[in-house]
Formats: structure tokens, C-alpha cells, sequence
């Protein structure tokens, strides 16, 4: 009895073993160098029949959403309060962006959260008119994730805004 136990246990041990080793050996056959691969992008409806230019815009949107994308007109003239900013969030932007205006530590302009394919042209200073002439300000443009609206990203401009 003893020594079947020990044979038994013997025979189980060498099984994994050697079952270990063929899986092991099958595995190692799949490895590749992942610089020679090529495949396409998978899901969400898209077919495995792309081109490789459409296979290329894929992937580069997918760079682009990890990106924060905005226009703005970094030397804006007003008159009186009102002035042309030019701020624009892209249509390939992945973000909704915002935009808030400082000089000399003091916010002079703020804008909504503007979506993809959308501008502001003409924008109302916050409380008084400045001074006329040349003023240095810092833009910083916000940037929110379009699902839960939380905070991804900020960038600041360096803008000259002359007042008239």
C-alpha cells in the first residue's frame, strides 16, 4: 500500500511536470518580436478588411485623445470691454475645454466649457474696461474629459492684449 502511494505520488509529480513543460514549450512558440507585427484595430464595429491609411487614422486618433487641443488668438484687441478672442476647441479634439484670462494676477476673462467644433469670437471682460494700450496676460486653457467632466489637463498662453 505504501509503496503504491509512492508511485502514484511519483507518476502525478512527473505528469505535471512534463505537462508544465509541453505548455511552457507551446507558449514560447507564439512569442514574436513585436516589430514585425502588423494586425488591425479590433472592435467596436470596426472591420478587419481596413485599409492600412484608415488603419493609420485610427491609431493617430488615438494619440490625439491624449492630447489637449485648442486655438486661440494670443494677441486680442478690445474695445472698451468688449474684444475678438478667436478661442476654438478643434473638432478632432477629444476634450471639452475652457478658458480663463489673467493680467496682473487678476482674472479678466472666463469662459463656459466649449465642446469639440465649437468657438468663442467675441468676449466681455470681467469687471472694468483695461486701460488703454499693451497689457501681458497668461491664458490657461482647462481641459475636461468629455464622460465625467473631471479636470485632464491645463496649459497656459502668453498673450499681449491691447486695449483701445
Amino acid at each position: 500500500m505504501k509503496k503504491t502511494k509512492i508511485i502514484a505520488s511519483i507518476v502525478l509529480l512527473l505528469s505535471i511536470l512534463v505537462g508544465g513543460f509541453l505548455y511552457l514549450k507551446k507558449q514560447s512558440e507564439y512569442k514574436s518580436d513585436l516589430s514585425n507585427m502588423s494586425g488591425y484595430v479590433l472592435g467596436k464595429g470596426v472591420a478587419p478588411d481596413l485599409t492600412p491609411e484608415e488603419i493609420q487614422k485610427l491609431l493617430q486618433k488615438k494619440v490625439d485623445e491624449s492630447k489637449i487641443a485648442f486655438s486661440i488668438y494670443s494677441e486680442p484687441t478690445f474695445e472698451g470691454k468688449i474684444g475678438t478672442i478667436m478661442f476654438a476647441n478643434p473638432r478632432y479634439s477629444a476634450h471639452n475645454i475652457s478658458l480663463e484670462v489673467r493680467v496682473d494676477n487678476k482674472v479678466i476673462m472666463r469662459t463656459e466649457k466649449i465642446a469639440p467644433d465649437q468657438y468663442i469670437e467675441k468676449i466681455e471682460l470681467i469687471g472694468k474696461a483695461l486701460k488703454e494700450g499693451k497689457h501681458n496676460g497668461v491664458a490657461s486653457i482647462k481641459a475636461y474629459d468629455r464622460k465625467n467632466d473631471k479636470l485632464v489637463g491645463e496649459v497656459a498662453v502668453d498673450m499681449i492684449i491691447t486695449s483701445k
